[in-house]
């Protein structure tokens, strides 16, 4: 059970380090899964060559730029270590020329083969390095022109920082004024957001109460419309046809009435229903008053056979004759 367990310890490592070799060469540029042999060039300035920059042949990549470091003590000379694939044959004639393709494009080295070879080189040997013109006076120029440039920042910085020496006071100043314009304008800004947020409320409770008055006037809005509907079943046209029928008959009513046709024309017309009317209610006023004060004129009850008062026309007459 131990041994196992070691073996299996042991297995997990092996496999862990070959992932990690693996790994660390392809950061490296490096495909271990293909032949490639290793060759070394020096140089005295490689201008910013970085591992895993391109190795190429008549523009086509065939390497890769695996290691830089100084080759003495003096460090005036630098090696580089590259990996170029297999199949391709160098010769001693074969130089390494570190060249730059383009003025954005990084540093790149390109194997020149040259005829007339006399050994084939193997994995491990030293290739003649060469530094292409270009590469040489882009170093050159771009040294001088970055020199001159950053001479010609620091004078034109000189030149406007210059009138400002004498106005510190009053930069100082509107430095001041404006770090208080700012704190207010912080204020403002909060007193704003404040107003805002009031504002929000309010908008809300007149919105909930909208929401509420509407919910009011919906069973209304029913109501209305239910009574439409009821309009729109009525016959309108028929009933307006039977009021003008109405209106009509009352108006020929009311021209007979005022042209005295008919009972109610001539009651209207002529007064001598309304003078005897008045005359038989004076003679029924009168009749009223004689009945309460002479009550045994009009009623006569006699036990023992009394015979009956004369009427008052009569008493009056009697009386005339006794004097």
């Amino acid at each position: 059970m131990a041994r196992t367990k070691e073996f299996k310890v042991g297995l997990f490592t092996l496999l862990m380090a070959a992932f990690l070799y693996i790994g660390f060469n392809y950061l490296r540029g490096l495909n271990v899964f293909s032949p490639l042999n290793t060759y070394y060039v020096k140089y005295q300035n490689i201008s910013g060559l970085n591992k895993g920059d391109k190795v190429i042949l008549n523009g086509l990549d065939v390497g890769t730029v695996i290691e830089r470091k100084f080759s003495d003590a003096q460090y005036s000379e630098i090696l580089v270590e590259l990996a170029v694939d297999k199949t391709i044959v160098l010769t001693d004639s074969t130089f390494a020329r570190l060249a730059k393709p383009d003025f954005l494009g990084g540093v790149e080295i390109q194997l020149i083969l040259k005829p007339g070879g006399m050994r084939v080189l193997e994995s491990g040997d030293t290739l003649v390095g060469d530094i292409d013109r270009g590469v040489a006076e882009l170093l050159t120029q771009e040294g001088l022109s970055a020199a001159n440039q950053l001479s010609s920042l620091v004078s034109k910085i000189d030149d406007v920082l210059s009138p400002f020496a004498d106005k510190s006071d009053s930069i100082a100043m509107a430095i001041d004024n404006f770090t208080t314009f700012s704190r207010e304008l912080v204020l403002t800004t909060r007193e704003t957001r404040f107003t805002l947020e009031q504002l929000k409320l309010k908008m809300d409770y007149v919105t909930d109460s909208l929401v509420a008055a509407m919910g009011g006037v919906k069973p209304l809005l029913e109501e209305y419309q239910q009574l439409g509907e009821k309009l729109n079943a009525v016959n309108i046209e028929s009933r307006l046809q039977r009021i003008d029928t109405v209106l009509m008959g009352t108006e020929q009513f009311l021209t007979k009435l005022n042209s005295g046709e008919g009972t109610l024309g001539k009651l209207m017309s002529n007064d001598s229903l309304y003078n005897n009317l008045n005359l038989a209610m004076a003679d029924l006023d009168s009749l009223l008053i004689d009945f309460r004060y002479n009550p045994k004129r009009y009623v006569n009850v006699s036990i023992f056979g009394r015979a009956s008062r004369p009427p008052a026309e009569g008493r009056e007459k009697a009386k005339r004759k006794r004097n």
